[in-house]
């Protein structure tokens, strides 16, 4: 079990990061290569390692281990910018490449040939980002669209949670997988990481950044002592639907129609297929008025609110089109 303690200055320094992480993204992508798939994430599977190449093993190598994935592969700043997040793994200090990777070598659990990269070898270095960038464009960039529409829409959630219910009600309906205790002027934030010993970690007034995930299996803390402490948590079970490609459905209907199409498969109000697809009020509304009219969705008032949901149609489209 790992505990969050948090103080009440921890909970007023709480926010909800906006866009995916792209390198936590890309971590959880590799690490659910070599576990169980659910449902919704079957058929990316079989996708994703049917695609697989000899150039990628420096990156998968590391994501082979159940529960453990090593810290400078999601470095702090979990920007989701992949050039930039790339720069950062590049410049990774050599005495933590040999912190992280050495002992899991010499146990057994990484193959002789991580010790380049552990030395801090500039080759490895490279190719390691190499086989980072090609794993990218078959795991995550097809998808894109799919997983920051999905985020967005959660992150929308959770803010009007926020404004509605406060932070307590937000905090205890994260996930399923954490479990939210108050205690009087202390609060606990905790969930199963398959150690033995118990974990405790107290930000100590620096706040928590909570980072949405789509691909993430299970909750995860990185903790950078200069900043925020950072608890990624795996998106609600129903926006997790099938991951796939959105391009045949972005050529029939258009990019943005087609991200607001998926945005509504999760019944949300109109200020939220706005913040989740990135476009102005005025325009999530335009598009779903033309997607009503063409018998793609239906809309319903929900107390202030306006409410839009798929269709049967809808739902075919959306399914069918995302085949490619």
């Amino acid at each position: 079990m790992l505990t969050l303690q948090l103080t009440a200055t921890d909970l007023s320094r709480t926010v909800l990061r906006p866009e995916p992480a792209v390198l936590l993204e890309l971590g959880a992508a590799g690490q659910r290569l070599f576990e169980a798939a659910p449902e919704h994430l079957a058929a990316w599977r079989a996708r994703t390692r049917a695609a697989l190449r000899p150039e990628m093993r420096p990156y998968l190598d590391l994501c082979r281990l159940p529960g453990w994935f090593p810290d400078f592969l999601t470095p702090p700043s979990l920007g989701s910018d992949l050039p930039a997040a790339l720069d950062e793994v590049l410049a990774t200090p050599t005495a933590t490449l040999a912190a992280e990777l050495r002992p899991r070598i010499a146990a057994g659990d990484l193959p002789a040939r991580v010790g380049a990269l552990a030395s801090g070898d500039t080759a490895a270095r490279q190719r390691l980002c190499v086989a980072m960038r090609a794993f990218h464009q078959i795991a995550v960039a097809p998808y894109q669209q799919t997983i920051t529409a999905a985020v967005r829409g959660d992150r929308a959630v959770r803010a009007h949670t926020m404004v509605d219910a406060g932070i307590d009600r937000v905090l205890r309906d994260l996930s399923p997988y954490l479990f939210w205790k108050p205690y009087g002027e202390r609060y606990e934030l905790s969930y199963e990481c398959g150690f033995a010993d118990g974990i405790v970690l107290a930000p100590a007034g620096r706040g928590v950044t909570l980072v949405p995930s789509y691909l993430l299996p299970r909750p995860c803390v990185l903790d950078d002592p200069a900043g925020p402490l950072v608890l990624a948590y795996p998106i609600r079970p129903t926006a997790q639907r099938a991951l796939v490609s959105s391009k045949p459905l972005a050529d029939l209907l258009g990019r943005t129609r087609a991200a607001v199409l998926g945005a509504i498969a999760d019944g949300p109000s109109t200020s939220q297929v706005a913040r989740a697809v990135g476009i102005s009020l005025a325009s999530a509304s335009q598009h779903a008025s033309v997607l009503r009219s063409a018998g793609l969705v239906t809309t319903h008032r929900a107390g202030p609110a306006v409410r839009h949901t798929l269709t049967p149609l809808g739902e075919h489209l959306l399914r069918a089109g995302h085949t490619g």
